[in-house]
């Protein structure tokens, strides 16, 4: 019978490395104060060694775990996974690990999330507003920081990084106005949220003031499926406006699929479009799709930087950041007259 291998320890590496087994174990500890030459050295004797440091252990002696809990939606639409990445990244070159936290949907439509506590995470970013109120109230509890990514859910104490939305949509009503516009539609999602309320806000007020018209709101939903019977009947009303500017890409793309396809519109010429995310097929030749593209490189900088810096300091502090939008003009809208 094959004996077990002996468990190699900081004690065997320390030795073979020549220095003391605290060295050992500040090297394995991110930011620490370790000269190259002795992590190299270190290194080569854990290598030689097949040593492996024990997180968990050290999370019980330092009581941190260096993982932070992500709570995002479904990775269906195609910049959730991109955004993970750019936030798993950002914590990576911290010293942390990223830790997807499932969540699921209960029989009240409410969006339920696991007992963060069991996970044992230094902090949280979460990037939905569909969520309940339990999970900032069992974080506040605990006394785990947690950033809100893109999203704001009223009623907590938490810190957030957002797209600036209302200066999105003023931008978008001065845009159709620009392209000759005189009446619009807000297309919207199901799922009421305060980043889509405060673009909807911003372009309702200031295509008014632009026209002395204002934009009608019409709900559909987020899914692109689910919204083409929504879009069809506003087709169908016999009213269609010279504009739409619609809450996310996957809405505006069903409103092109629908007015060509369908109803045999010309775009621009009889309907101008413009769209919220710059997903990928946004820039499909099919599509042209005029667009924001919102900046998550640097918003996932700004929440990892607001989460770790609360994890160092303790301290409670509520970080509320605005990152501005970038317009994408492409062939959903007129060119410059």
């Amino acid at each position: 019978m094959n004996q077990p291998k002996p468990t190699v320890t900081s004690r065997d590496v320390a030795q073979l490395a020549g220095v003391s087994q605290s060295t050992v174990s500040r090297v394995f500890v991110p930011g620490s104060s370790v000269s190259e030459k002795t992590k190299k050295k270190v290194f080569d004797a854990a290598n030689a060694l097949n040593y492996r440091p024990n997180a968990f252990a050290r999370s019980l002696t330092t009581n941190e775990s260096k993982m932070i809990g992500l709570v995002f939606p479904d990775a269906d639409y195609p910049i959730h996974m991109k955004t993970l990445q750019l936030i798993s990244s950002e914590l990576q070159h911290l010293g942390y690990a990223a830790v997807l936290i499932p969540w699921s949907v209960d029989n009240q439509d409410n969006y339920t999330i696991p007992n963060i506590f069991q996970y044992r995470v230094d902090g949280v970013i979460a990037a939905s507003a569909t969520f309940n109120k339990s999970l900032y109230e069992e974080c506040e509890k605990f006394n785990i920081p947690i950033v809100q990514f893109a999203r704001v859910v009223e009623g907590t104490k938490s810190s957030y990084a957002i797209s600036d939305n209302y200066a999105a949509g003023q931008q978008a009503a001065q845009f159709f106005y620009s392209r000759g516009a005189k009446s619009a539609i807000y297309l919207t999602g199901e799922v009421p949220t305060f980043t889509n309320g405060e673009r909807q806000l911003g372009f309702i007020e200031e295509f008014a003031d632009l026209t002395s018209n204002k934009p009608t709101v019409i709900e559909a939903s987020y899914d692109y499926d689910d919204s083409l019977d929504a879009i069809r009947a506003l087709f169908e009303q016999g009213d269609v406006p010279d504009a739409i500017f619609c809450a996310t890409d996957n809405l505006a793309l069903a409103v092109m699929d629908i007015a060509r396809f369908e109803y045999h519109m010309s775009i621009p010429e009889q309907l101008q479009i413009v769209g919220f995310d710059d997903i990928p097929q946004a820039n499909w030749v099919s599509y042209q799709l005029t667009t924001f593209r919102q900046n998550f490189k640097r918003l996932a900088r700004e929440s990892v930087k607001i989460i770790t810096e609360q994890i160092q300091s303790g301290a409670g502090n509520t970080t509320k950041l605005m990152v501005p939008v970038q317009f994408i003009e492409r062939k959903s809208t007129k060119p410059s007259p």
